[in-house]
Formats: C-alpha cells, sequence, structure tokens
C-alpha cells in the first residue's frame, strides 16, 4: 500500500471509531448525558430545555408562587428557581437503561459510588428529562 492511501484509510477508521462513542440524544441515555453535560458546563437554558413540558410547567407555576409570596420583589424564574444554589453535579460514570415502554423511559445514573433512576419521556422534540412528580435539582 501507498503510505497516503494507508494514511487515508487509518485516517477515515480513526473517524468511524470515533463516531462510535458520541452521544445519541435521540435516546434516553444520550438526552440524559447532554442534560447533564448542560447543567456542568454552566449552560442552564440548554440545561432547561432539556426538561419535559410537564417538568417546565410545574416549574413555571412554583416560580410563579414564589413571586406572588414575595409581593412581586422575586421575579417568576422558573430556570433561577430550579437551578438555584445547586452546587456542580459530579461526573457520571455510567448512564444505562433500565427500561423503556412507548415514550416512557427509566435511565441509571451512576456516579462516585452513587446511583439512582431517572425518568425521561418522548416528547416531540426528543427525549427529557421528566421530573414532573416532583421537579427537584
Amino acid at each position: 500500500m501507498r503510505p497516503l492511501a494507508t494514511t487515508t484509510w487509518l485516517l477515515l477508521a480513526l473517524l468511524a471509531l470515533g463516531g462510535c462513542n458520541r452521544l445519541q440524544p435521540d435516546s434516553p441515555v444520550g438526552a440524559y448525558q447532554t442534560f447533564h453535560r448542560h447543567v456542568q458546563r454552566g449552560e442552564l437554558p440548554k440545561a432547561y430545555a432539556g426538561l419535559s413540558q410537564p417538568t417546565q410547567s410545574n416549574l413555571k407555576a412554583q416560580a410563579q408562587k414564589v413571586s406572588e409570596a414575595s409581593g412581586g420583589m422575586v421575579k417568576p424564574e422558573p430556570l433561577a428557581l430550579f437551578f438555584a444554589n445547586v452546587p456542580v453535579p459530579p461526573d457520571v460514570q455510567e448512564v444505562s437503561l433500565l427500561r423503556q415502554e412507548g415514550d416512557v423511559a427509566t435511565v441509571v445514573v451512576r456516579s462516585a459510588g452513587r446511583s439512582g433512576e431517572v425518568r425521561m419521556v418522548r416528547e416531540p422534540s426528543g427525549w427529557k428529562v421528566d421530573l414532573s412528580a416532583s421537579p427537584q435539582p
């Protein structure tokens, strides 16, 4: 094989292998990883967009209640309410699909010796983190 042909072939093989490890935001696992990455980077509007519509609606209602209780001193900003005083989350070691039934899935998130389950729902715009039962950071 000629050196240029070998180099081209190796470059294409490396690019193909690199694509195997990329996030797949169209899957529950990939959507959670994307959400987590946005939170870690402080990209809060993008992270907020990764929350389901019911979760966002609940947060909006809670933010409105806080604003009313403060006599309007606190603006009704659901993004600020959700992410207020939340430390940067630790690196995630593993996210795996526990179960999926139609447009609802549960992923298991493992980090620093801890694990938890996160509910995901598929909306027209893709998979979203669903905390509508109890929205907490």
